[in-house]
């Protein structure tokens, strides 16, 4: 019988009421851009949560979005080969991209692209993964941030953040982590289908992935 997806499933992730309710187990393949950000916050995700079936890998070139979706159809494929008939190793794979401001990204109209083609999911941040980070501890509503400024916004926390980039992802964990999908889901309904990625700041999806993720048991 063919696995159902997340959205047929009587508790699906996606239904508001079922934050972090568990659901059937999918097997997740997730490439993350950099060492620092959404490598460590997924990874202790992973580790919290005990949970086999989650797959986090740094891939393509750091920081480009067009590498990174290269890197995860590679990495699926090859996985898909060593299986063989058994089928696919990952039922979802998912690339984190951040969209970055002021300028955003050149391949990233072409990344998007790539991964609908492919059957990739685009979990993405805009301006960056510390925007992700901020919605954990703090609302913002209004006005566009720069990369920089989104930094700064963390740093200036001064509970989990520091100068070098560097955090304790513990703290943006269980009820911080419900707040931060909570605030991405309220921001995300200003903008329509029809407005693409560069131009959804601030904003963010990751919420999507990670109540996907809260759902496996």
């Amino acid at each position: 019988m063919a696995r159902k997806k997340p959205w047929e499933r009587k508790n699906s992730s996606l239904d508001p009421k079922n934050v972090g309710a568990k659901g059937e187990g999918l097997r997740y393949l997730i490439f993350c851009e950099d060492t620092y950000g959404g490598t460590t916050y997924f990874r202790e995700m992973k580790r919290e949560r005990r949970s086999p079936n989650i797959h986090i890998e740094l891939g393509g070139k750091h920081g480009e979005p067009y590498k990174l979706v290269q890197a995860a159809r590679k990495r699926r494929s090859e996985a898909s080969r060593r299986r063989g008939d058994q089928g696919a190793e990952y039922d979802e794979v998912w690339c984190v991209i951040d969209i970055e401001a002021p300028r955003p990204h050149d391949s990233l109209e072409e990344a998007v692209l790539l991964a609908r083609k492919s059957g990739i999911e685009i979990a993405y941040a805009n301006p960056c993964f510390e925007f992700w980070l901020l919605l954990h501890q703090k609302d913002h509503t209004t006005g566009s941030l720069s990369t920089a400024d989104a930094i700064r916004k963390m740093q200036g926390l001064k509970c989990c953040y520091t100068a070098s980039k560097d955090f304790d992802p513990r703290h943006f964990l269980g009820r911080p982590q419900q707040d931060a999908i909570r605030r991405a889901e309220r921001l995300g309904k200003r903008y329509g289908d029809g407005v693409r990625l560069r131009d959804r700041n601030p904003g963010t999806d990751i919420h999507v992935l990670v109540r996907r993720l809260l759902a496996q048991t």
